[in-house]
C-alpha cells in the first residue's frame, strides 16, 4: 500500500514539472515571428553605422543563433540605456554591446559569459543582456553559447 501511494505521489510530482522552464512573457514564441535585437555601438564587437546593418563578432554570433533557430531578426539601434529599458519592458529579446561585468542593470537577465577574440589577438569576456524571468529563452541562448564555447575563441 505504501509503495502505491509513493508511486502515485512520484507520478504527480513528475507531471507537475511539465512545461518548465517557461517564459513569463512568451519571448521564445515571439522570437519565432521576429527576434528583436537591440544593438549599442561597442567596437569591434558591435559596430553600428547609419544606413548599414550592424556588424562585428558579437553581431555575427547573434545572427548565427537566430539562423540556427529559424528566427528572423529586427535590429533596433539605440543608446545603451534606452535599449536596456526596452529590454526590461520585454520589447526586445536581447541587447548586444556595451555590457561590463559590473553593470548597474541588475534587473535584467544575463547570458552565460562567453569569450571573443579582439583584433589585437587578445580575448574579451562578453555577455548578452536578456529580458528578466524569460527562463526558456535564457536557457536557449545559454545552451547555444555553451555548445559553441570552444569555437568562439
Amino acid at each position: 500500500m505504501f509503495i502505491r501511494i509513493w508511486l502515485a505521489l512520484l507520478l504527480l510530482s513528475l507531471t507537475a514539472c511539465d512545461g518548465y522552464p517557461r517564459d513569463t512573457q512568451g519571448s521564445t514564441e515571439r522570437a519565432r515571428q521576429t527576434m528583436r535585437v537591440g544593438v549599442s555601438h561597442d567596437p569591434p564587437f558591435v559596430e553600428v553605422r547609419a544606413g548599414q546593418a550592424p556588424s562585428g563578432t558579437e553581431v555575427e554570433l547573434v545572427q548565427a543563433f537566430a539562423h540556427e533557430h529559424g528566427y528572423p531578426i529586427e535590429w533596433v539601434e539605440g543608446g545603451h540605456d534606452q535599449l536596456m529599458t526596452a529590454l526590461l519592458d520585454n520589447r526586445l529579446h536581447l541587447v548586444a554591446g556595451g555590457h561590463d561585468e559590473d553593470s548597474p542593470w541588475t534587473d535584467v537577465g544575463w547570458s552565460r559569459a562567453f569569450v571573443l577574440r579582439d583584433p589585437e589577438g587578445g580575448f574579451a569576456r562578453r555577455r548578452l543582456a536578456l529580458p528578466p524571468a524569460e527562463n526558456a529563452w535564457q536557457l536557449s541562448v545559454d545552451r547555444y553559447l555553451h555548445a559553441r564555447e570552444r569555437t568562439l575563441r
